[in-house]
């Protein structure tokens, strides 16, 4: 099950607010009733049998098979994969004169995150690309090795099949303090600085950090974040992983878990 933002800040104030419980103090009356119980023609009730969490797994609960899907240089998505539930992105959310659609699940997530950023902060947050097909993705990369070589492309933008962006969890934000450019530079300004802050506790992961490049296969993308649920987020963010580490680690549990299921007749 995963829970938004909201609602995980709430299921831990009520556990926190359960009542202890208290001993009856030495001077309380209590009768007990010694006489043994009545006997009676009523058939006994047939016990039942409780499933009980397998204590042997290691899959978390917030693992979500179709939420972390595995999508890099080494990855990929089929050309015909379009997400479920795709919706038009609030128009006031986007960089002028742009559209996009993402899944209803992450706009959602993104509704309470946008509003903290405007109102509470007084951040310019918005975004500039969303979802992109498969047909869309081939455009995309071709257009980059045209424009700065082969090489340098498949630094800078995925091959089709190989992008976040065709999940429908991805977008890439912008922010008017570098013109609304897809810079480092965007790093340094009032929404990079706050999604590097905040962007994790509404269930939102930074794909290609600074310094990554080794282990993703590309630059450093400070505006670059896919919706992976607020507890896998908390998770990634305590971890230090890059978020395909993180991901691999749990498809990984995640398969050994189907494996010993399958071998054991489970």
């Amino acid at each position: 099950m995963r829970l938004n933002r909201r609602a995980f800040l709430a299921l831990t104030a009520q556990v926190a607010a359960v009542p202890l419980l208290v001993r009856c103090g030495a001077g309380d009356d209590i009768t007990v009733d010694t006489a043994p119980p009545a006997a009676t023609d009523s058939p006994t009730a047939t016990p039942t049998t409780t499933a009980t969490p397998d204590p042997t797994s290691t899959v978390p609960d917030y693992f979500d098979a179709d939420l972390h899907q595995l999508v890099s240089k080494k990855y990929s998505l089929a050309a015909d994969y379009v997400p479920p539930d795709l919706e038009a992105i609030p128009g006031n959310w986007l960089m002028g004169g742009q559209g996009g659609l993402l899944r209803a699940d992450v706009i959602e997530a993104l509704e309470p995150m946008m509003s903290d950023a405007w109102e509470r902060d007084e951040v310019d947050l918005r975004i500039r690309s969303a979802y992109r097909s498969y047909a869309e993705q081939v455009t995309t990369f071709q257009y980059w090795v045209n424009t700065v070589g082969e090489e340098q492309a498949r630094r800078e933008s995925a091959e089709a099949g190989h992008s976040e962006h065709q999940l429908g969890t991805t977008m890439d934000f912008a922010d008017p303090y570098n013109g609304w450019e897809l810079l480092e530079s965007f790093a340094d300004s009032p929404s990079g600085i706050w999604l590097a802050e905040h962007a994790w506790e509404y269930g939102f992961a930074l794909s290609y950090p600074e310094d990554g490049e080794e282990i993703t296969g590309y630059i450093y993308e400070p505006w670059h974040h896919r919706y992976i649920g607020v507890e896998a987020a908390a998770a990634w963010h305590e971890s230090g992983l890059t978020l395909i580490e993180f991901l691999e680690e749990l498809n990984e549990k995640a398969e050994a878990e189907a494996r010993r299921r399958f071998a054991s007749g489970g």
